[in-house]
């Protein structure tokens, strides 16, 4: 949490050796910059798209151990053995999102700060609160207890203590509601700004950011569903969501992806600028669980998700799915057997024909229906939760571009007595169902809370690594607190228990 202090060090020690007057110069501190140097326009294009790519990225720190995990992905034959993936092997090194989304937080708080000052620009603070909620959340999800109230400071506060959890959560949920309480009374208000070009994901629509936040809410609260001393607080909290809406549409960011500046998963496993396949592609596989979720499901997602055997971005038959359940193949979490050619790889619905102009994703409208889904079964909000189901497949098949999507999804969901798909008659079987096709619509897309589903609700049944060499018998609760804190922060660190953590023991606040 000293990472300011680090860069101002930096600063002063560059300076030498360079022009004379450098000193001078640097009364303009770099991490406290003036309004003229970084205006809420500039900051914010930059900090969503740092934000989705963290979010949707596929390196190791960026959830591509969560995917493995969860069944999606697996490591291509004629590669060296993954051990910290088929073992469940992390470190206080690895997988690590701490310092990504704190360095998110540091320019939301440029944004708010500045937009605080100017009431003008209350729909940017307002965006900044929202976009700071997703990062939170998602440190809360991977770390549990994190500095929250002290962080942020600067040279105010070097070393922050950690807040727990469920009182992060509790504010997020505030946090929210101001912001969408603001957003609501200033819609039609034209003495407020409104973004336009530089809102890289609504394009200064902020009835969409209105849903967009009203559904995180309501995330955070069905995050909390197993946690029995806060059902009447979640009950309370998610009856008010009813008055905004939810997202309906893919909540997509493209601050103008071109051959030299690709999305992050395009990035991974797309065509390159010179022509050729990123590397991600040859290395990251099919995982074994999921393709043979999607067959036993006749789920013509297989091939949207996965390609053919042999097939790769280059050739125009990869952006065609064949339909034939044989031409796709993988090995489940454990092994690593299948040379390249054996085995398929991220398929056509996620590197797309619109090639390195195709967007990222911060959040799908199948997500957003299968929450809802979720919390009308729980009676948190009034709602038809078959129906929603129902939305969500739908959604997800529309977004992964399956032909005449919004009939062969609904002859997807539309077989009888096949678990997991077709609606069952009991509120028990409903969440298993939901949360199963949740996971099976973020593919890829939204790792993360595949494993936070997992986390919570054990579903799906994830089978644990195959590896004999693994002692571990379920993939990890929760990740390390990353190095830096015992070397920076030693104190809040181990007032937080950070020292004892066993991330498969220790649990996130929300898990049973």
């Amino acid at each position: 949490m000293k990472k300011l202090m680090y860069i101002s060090i930096m600063a002063i020690v560059a300076g030498f050796g360079c022009k004379k007057g450098f000193l001078s110069e640097l009364q303009n501190n770099p991490n406290n910059p003036t309004t003229n140097a970084a205006t809420v326009q500039l900051v914010l294009p930059g900090t969503i798209n740092n934000l989705v790519s963290q979010i949707s990225g596929t390196g190791t720190n960026n959830y591509q151990l969560q995917a493995a995990w969860v069944g999606y992905w697996n490591y291509s034959g004629g590669y060296t053995f993954n051990t910290g993936a088929h073992e469940y092997i992390i470190t206080n090194t690895g997988p690590v999102v701490w310092d990504a989304y704190y360095g998110i937080l540091t320019n939301l708080n440029v944004i708010k700060q500045t937009a605080g000052a100017d009431a003008s620009l209350s729909n940017y603070n307002d965006i900044a609160d929202i976009l700071e909620a997703v990062c939170y959340k998602n440190l809360v999800d991977a770390y549990n207890d994190v500095p929250y109230s002290k962080a942020l400071k600067g040279a105010g506060n070097f070393y922050p203590t950690y807040d727990k959890g469920s009182d992060i959560y509790d504010s997020l949920v505030a946090k929210l509601d101001v912001a969408m309480a603001d957003i609501s009374a200033n819609i039609s208000n034209a003495a407020k700004h409104t973004p336009g070009a530089d809102d890289i994901m609504f394009q200064g629509d902020m009835t969409q950011w209105l849903k967009f936040a009203n559904t995180e809410k309501l995330k955070l609260l069905v995050q909390q569903s197993a946690v029995s001393s806060k059902q009447a607080y979640i009950t309370s909290e998610a009856s008010k969501t009813n008055s905004y809406g939810y997202t309906t549409q893919d909540a997509l960011v493209n601050p103008g992806y071109s051959g030299t500046q690709q999305g992050a998963l395009y990035g991974t496993f797309g065509i390159s600028a010179t022509g050729g396949i990123n590397g991600g592609y040859t290395y990251i596989r099919a995982g074994g669980f999921a393709l043979n979720f999607y067959k036993t499901t006749n789920d013509p997602r297989l091939g949207y998700f996965y390609s053919a055997k042999g097939s790769d971005p280059t050739t125009a038959s990869y952006y065609v799915p064949t339909g034939n359940q044989s031409d796709y193949n993988a090995d489940y979490l454990g092994t690593q057997s299948l040379a390249l050619t054996q085995s398929s790889g991220i398929g056509p619905g996620l590197i797309t024909k619109a090639g390195a102009s195709q967007p990222s994703v911060m959040m799908l409208a199948a997500e957003s229906y299968f929450v809802q889904a979720e919390a009308a079964v729980r009676g948190y909000i009034t709602a038809d939760a078959k129906s929603l189901y129902q939305s969500g497949i739908t959604a997800s098949f529309e977004y992964l571009g399956v032909d005449d999507a919004d009939n062969a999804a609904q002859a997807y969901y539309s077989q009888s007595a096949i678990t997991n798909v077709s609606w069952p008659a009991n509120a028990a079987d409903q969440i298993s169902t939901i949360i199963t096709q949740k996971w099976a619509a973020l593919n890829g897309i939204s790792n993360m809370e595949a494993w936070n589903d997992w986390r919570r609700t054990g579903f799906p049944a994830v089978p644990a690594t195959k590896d004999p060499n693994s002692i571990e018998k379920h993939m990890p609760y929760r990740l390390y607190y990353p190095i830096e804190e015992p070397n920076t922060n030693n104190a809040a660190y181990l007032a937080a228990g950070g020292d004892k953590i066993d991330p498969f023991v220790n649990k996130i606040f929300w898990m049973p």
